[in-house]
């Protein structure tokens, strides 16, 4: 009977916590004497964190292996929104940048003292409320002021390199002494991060409170050529031996101090669930089973074809398997609520077994290749065929762009079927084509958006040369070399 209490008790809460943080009619009320944003958005953390102190304190006292039933039922106050991409590929038009935007801030990233992030052709840049984060597998996580000013490094990888024929540097990931920061987030103030050490055999998660300073930790190499390694700064959330599982998962953190493990893309060696919710102790408390499972695939070759998307949006995990339709919110411990679904009519992948197959001709099918949710707008980029060299090569390869308003509830259509983008190279990867959307506001390129700060405003990354070869316009800030990085975040 307690039993039941217990449980009544926190569906009740649930309630409370699904309304996606709207406050209450008296909050509301508190929030309008307000006189700032920022002391406005400290009462809603505050009136968050109780919340989630509430739930974190239910979820504690749950009877031992107990397990919620997954739901993924709508929210009837706010019904997922059908996005027509199938419906919407007539009629493209040129738009300019003051139809989307007011402004383009510029940020220039200083280069770190041996320039190994700079000149590494990095992966991932966050930009997050006190602090910049970039993370390469050369130089590993480094950290930023607002200002573009290098501070240090949040965790130095410290790789074996080895050497091509002419002399260029490869850099060793599976050496057995490989110890290495990668994957970075950016969740509830904190930048996450994986590290890597092949040594003990372990994979384990660390957070980074932004509001930290990181100059202390700045480690440069002892001598030429040698990397010098920092521990990893933060704390240690989570730790999993290096197994296919710590691979082929990412973990997350969700309200209440309890984690969310997600697929990455779909393992096709090992049946693992869509998402597990982990509380406060790590035990499993709700598990979303896969509904489009790899079977029954015997060939020893499979494509790559869709990552699927894992994103924070108002501090609120948002998740699409891949080879699935729909971006689901995940409010734990036991809720998926759809929020938007793509429609891709007949010209979709029906099964994650036809998508990986190599023999399932893809050169008719439509495949979402990026998705990026503002504060105001869907940015989407997908694609006829799967994206490779070869489909590019072959001319089956197009590229489709569109953005989706979420306050007038529809969709402008930036180009269709377009021809990629290939730099010179052999085997040079493919791109989306930069066109029809035109900088009037400072007359500098336009980059589809490829990030958000962390109040979900889009931003883009130049290179100093991309901007340098803009004609006689004056350039946003000084630029010293085609390496230079320059942050556009399109306010």
């Amino acid at each position: 009977m307690k039993t039941k209490n217990l449980i009544l008790f926190l569906l009740i809460l649930f309630i409370g916590c699904n309304s996606r943080n709207r406050l209450k009619t008296d909050e509301k009320s508190l929030a309008k004497q307000i006189l700032t944003e920022e002391q406005q958005r400290n009462l809603e953390d505050s009136l968050r964190a109780e919340r989630e102190k509430k739930l974190a304190d239910s979820i504690a006292k749950l009877p031992k292996g107990f397990r919620f039933k997954e739901d993924r039922s709508v929210d009837a106050d706010f019904p997922p929104v059908i996005i027509d991409i199938a419906g919407n590929r007539e009629n493209p038009q040129k738009i300019k940048l003051s139809n989307l935007f007011k402004k383009v801030e510029y940020i220039q990233l200083e280069p770190d003292p041996d320039s190994s992030f700079i000149a590494s052709g990095f992966r991932d840049m966050v930009v997050g409320d006190k602090h910049i984060y970039g993370f390469s597998f050369q130089a590993g996580v480094v950290q930023f002021g607002l200002d573009g000013k290098f501070i240090g490094f949040v965790c130095r990888n410290n790789l074996p390199v080895s050497r091509t024929p002419d002399g260029a540097p490869i850099l060793m990931t599976s050496d057995p002494a490989t110890k290495m920061a990668w994957q970075i987030f950016y969740a509830d103030g904190k930048l996450c991060y994986k590290y890597l050490n092949r040594e003990n055999q372990t994979t384990s998660y660390y957070q980074f409170d932004d509001g930290s300073d990181c100059s202390e930790t700045l480690v440069l190499p002892t001598q030429e050529g040698e990397k010098a390694e920092n521990k990893p700064q933060g704390t240690k959330y989570a730790q999993f031996s290096d197994k296919f599982v710590s691979k082929s998962t990412t973990l997350y953190l969700l309200a209440g101090g309890m984690k969310a493990q997600v697929q990455n893309r779909k393992p096709v060696s090992e049946a693992l669930p869509f998402v597990s919710v982990l509380s406060t102790n790590g035990d499993t408390i709700c598990t979303f089973q896969d509904n489009d499972p790899i079977v029954n695939f015997s060939k020893t070759v499979y494509r790559g074809v869709d990552d699927g998307n894992n994103y924070y949006f108002n501090q609120i995990l948002h998740l699409r398997q891949s080879f699935n339709d729909t971006i689901y919110c995940l409010i734990p411990p036991n809720r998926l609520i759809p929020k938007y679904i793509f429609d891709f009519g007949d010209m979709g992948i029906p099964s994650a077994n036809t998508g990986i197959d190599p023999g399932f001709d893809l050169k008719d099918r439509l495949i979402l290749q990026s998705l990026l949710e503002t504060d105001r707008y869907l940015f989407i980029t997908y694609s006829k065929d799967y994206d490779c060299p070869n489909t590019a090569k072959s001319g089956t390869l197009k590229y489709s762009r569109l953005i989706y308003d979420k306050r007038k509830k529809a969709s402008i259509l930036i180009y269709v079927d377009e021809a990629p983008f290939v730099r010179e190279g052999k085997m040079s990867w493919p791109l989306p084509p930069e066109i029809n959307i035109e900088n009037d506001l400072d007359a500098m390129p336009f980059k589809w958006p490829e990030s958000v700060t962390a109040n979900e405003i889009p931003y883009s990354i130049f290179t100093g040369e991309e901007l340098m070869n803009n004609g006689n316009v004056e350039l946003p800030v000084k630029i010293a070399n085609k390496n230079d990085r320059i942050i556009a975040i399109y306010h």
